[in-house]
């Protein structure tokens, strides 16, 4: 029973591989499939090129082969897909499967894949997201500086978005005090966005930490899926601190995403630091 669980999750990750590599399918035509419940592996493995081309709202390039062989070379295109990834150390767990992160199956708007990179078992930790503005100022430095050193020796896990600013603050000070940090990545798990974060991205996942994303590896980034990217941080947490943040801001769709039972507010003025914590409107359904 085990080893034919295994087997159809393998099926289904070289499945959606194969079929993340056709031109014209994209995220969102995955993911409507995905919605529909319906298998990766009986798309692929469908009977016809008719039905095929309708499941994808695509027409299939098969030229001079015959649909048997353009669905093995198709096979044959995921399993190597598979492959590099597996060699750069990352997995795709599908909702449902076994290491698919409780936190993020449980929110209204749940992932149905994600790609993880490094130690998947921080996903499961207590969490503490700390987030903010791209644009930092010295009070927010030294805000989010704080705010990480508070949570060493106390085994929880911190969680950013590897973007600029705080979120590289909060991940570098992690690696500093020896505390877990995942990276919830606005783009796919292939990119090194934004540019210069790949040695900091390296050192995450040296020191013990995760770095994860839902969007296809070679994705690009747009305004949409760094949006989409904040529900999953404030998934993954328990606690949501933003140490600096504008009212229209990434952050703050972080916090309208926040499903934590606290949303932690820190002010600073020259002379003291105010730490409020308020009970969160906000809970995972």
């Amino acid at each position: 029973m085990e080893y034919e669980n295994r087997e159809h999750w393998r099926s289904e990750t070289v499945s959606f591989m194969a079929l993340a590599s056709i031109k014209g399918v994209g995220f969102w035509t995955l993911h409507r499939i995905a919605k529909a419940g319906v298998s990766f592996k009986s798309v692929l493995k469908t009977a016809s090129i008719e039905e095929f081309e309708k499941l994808l709202s695509i027409s299939a390039q098969v030229n001079d082969h015959s649909w048997e062989t353009y669905q093995q070379n198709l096979w044959d295109v995921g399993l190597d897909k598979t492959r590099e990834l597996a060699k750069n150390g990352v997995n795709i767990f599908f909702k449902g499967q076994q290491g698919f992160p409780l936190k993020l199956s449980i929110i209204a708007d749940a992932p149905y894949w994600v790609f993880i990179q490094g130690n998947p078992q921080n996903l499961f930790n207590k969490a503490v997201a700390v987030v903010g503005s791209r644009k930092v100022t010295d009070d927010g430095i030294f805000l989010t500086k704080m705010v990480v050193s508070a949570l060493a020796f106390k085994d929880i896990v911190n969680v950013s978005g590897l973007a600029s600013g705080i979120d590289q603050v909060a991940h570098v000070e992690s690696i500093r005090y020896g505390i877990p940090t995942i990276a919830v990545l606005g783009t796919g798990i292939n990119n090194d966005y934004p540019r210069g974060s790949e040695i900091l991205r390296s050192e995450i996942l040296k020191a013990g930490g995760t770095v994860i994303s839902e969007y296809l590896p070679d994705q690009t980034y747009s305004a949409q899926t760094f949006v989409r990217r904040n529900r999953l941080q404030a998934a993954l947490a328990d606690t949501l601190i933003p140490t600096e943040w504008a009212i229209k801001s990434g952050t703050a769709h972080t916090v309208e995403f926040a499903y934590s039972c606290y949303f932690v507010i820190i002010s600073r003025n020259k002379y003291f630091v105010n730490i409020i914590r308020v009970k969160c409107c906000k809970y995972r359904p």
